[in-house]
């Protein structure tokens, strides 16, 4: 088990952004992450990571080598806006769920994550960005229990996931409900199909209907598959790089899939994907880098393009403009173009965490000061 330091503040955030973290860690250490990369192995192989606010810490004079046999220290290089609920013991990588903060009006990409439950990604230490797994944990832990149902397999956590449900503690209602044994078999599409249906929209199996239809030869149908993925799930650049990569599999569509490509650059950058490699398939679909490109020339040619988009959305007529936002709304888009950029250059997530809390104090946003570094609390 490994320790992660927070304030009693981002503590219940936390609580209000994840709802029923403790069964959700034992889901996923039990069964694994579904749609994860390097974080879907069972049977313990994700470890929890507890807790701790500053009350519960060891006093600030603890050597430096038990705080690191700890692991307070672990997730400073971690992108600012996760939170770690797991580690894979394998791959390293890790379950986190993400704290969005965009004003409501801000974007028609973003919602203030205050009020919405936190979206739960794969991500690593130093990585460049993430990798959509669930909107949410409940979504994620219903997904769980109908892949144990219809494998027949740890079945016992069906049991763990349904107890406290059905007391009006989960805001989605349909997901209040607990889950009857049985229903994915009782539905007959299977469990990829019973999950979209009854449970909620998720990127990796959008994705493998696509692909599924596409081995048919059916462009229509796998087109769609997408495209649902990417009106269900906003603010991931990842489901338009899906899309981009689907459609340059098909005959004549070396534009669009350029267009949809660029579309990645109109979103968080980190949500482009967990690797670099992610961030290449973007340059290079999106006609902005060659394949024989560095990953150092690839992401130069990326924030070039990426600068270039920005600056012309700034000064487009037919946009807003800075000079009809709001002072937070400036603050927000000032926070998304450094972690935008720290996601391009390579940099280090430790080093804007000062930073980035500067900027979402300037605008009283403390809540969020406090979560992205925890020396502004």
């Amino acid at each position: 088990m490994r320790l992660f330091s927070v304030s009693n503040g981002v503590q219940a955030d936390v609580k209000m952004g994840v709802s029923r973290i403790e069964t959700l860690q034992t889901l996923l250490s039990k069964h694994g992450a579904p749609g994860s990369l390097g974080c879907s192995k069972s049977d313990g192989d994700l470890e929890p990571i507890f807790v701790a606010s500053d009350s519960e810490l060891p006093p600030e004079d603890t050597p430096e080598l038990i705080s690191e046999f700890l692991g307070v220290n672990d997730y400073i290089d971690l992108h600012p806006h996760l939170f770690p609920l797991a580690k894979s013991k394998t791959s390293g990588n890790l379950i986190c769920a993400l704290r969005r903060a965009y004003a409501d009006d801000a974007s028609q990409w973003y919602e203030n994550s205050s009020q919405a439950p936190w979206p739960i990604v794969e991500a690593k230490i130093g990585g460049p960005g993430m990798r959509l797994l669930a909107l949410n944990s409940e979504h994620l832990m219903r997904r769980i229990v109908c892949e144990c149902d219809f494998a027949g397999e740890r079945t016992e956590l069906i049991d763990l996931y349904n107890d406290q449900l059905g007391k009006n503690r989960i805001q989605d209602k349909a997901l209040d409900q607990p889950y009857e044994p049985g229903s994915v078999k009782k539905l007959g599409y299977g469990v990829d199909k019973y999950v979209l249906l009854r449970v909620g929209p998720f990127p990796d199996i959008y994705e493998s209907l696509a692909l599924g239809h596409a081995k048919k030869a059916d462009e229509s149908s796998a087109l769609i598959s997408a495209e649902a993925s990417n009106s269900k799930i906003s603010g991931f650049a990842s489901t338009f790089l899906f899309y981009a990569k689907l459609l340059s599999s098909f005959p004549n569509r070396n534009e669009e899939a350029r267009d949809a490509a660029r579309m990645c650059l109109r979103m968080p950058l980190p949500s482009i994907g967990l690797t670099v490699d992610d961030f290449r398939e973007v340059a290079v679909l999106g006609q902005i880098a060659d394949p024989s490109d560095s990953d150092e020339e690839v992401l130069a040619k990326l924030q070039v393009m990426y600068e270039k988009m920005r600056d012309h959305e700034n000064n487009d007529p037919r946009s807003s403009g800075n000079n009809d936002m709001t002072p937070e709304q400036i603050a927000l888009d000032e926070a998304n173009h450094l972690l935008d950029t720290t996601a391009l250059t390579g940099a280090k997530w430790s080093a804007i965490r000062s930073k980035l809390a500067e900027i979402y104090k300037s605008v009283g946003r403390n809540d969020m000061a406090a979560f992205v570094n925890h020396k502004s609390s």
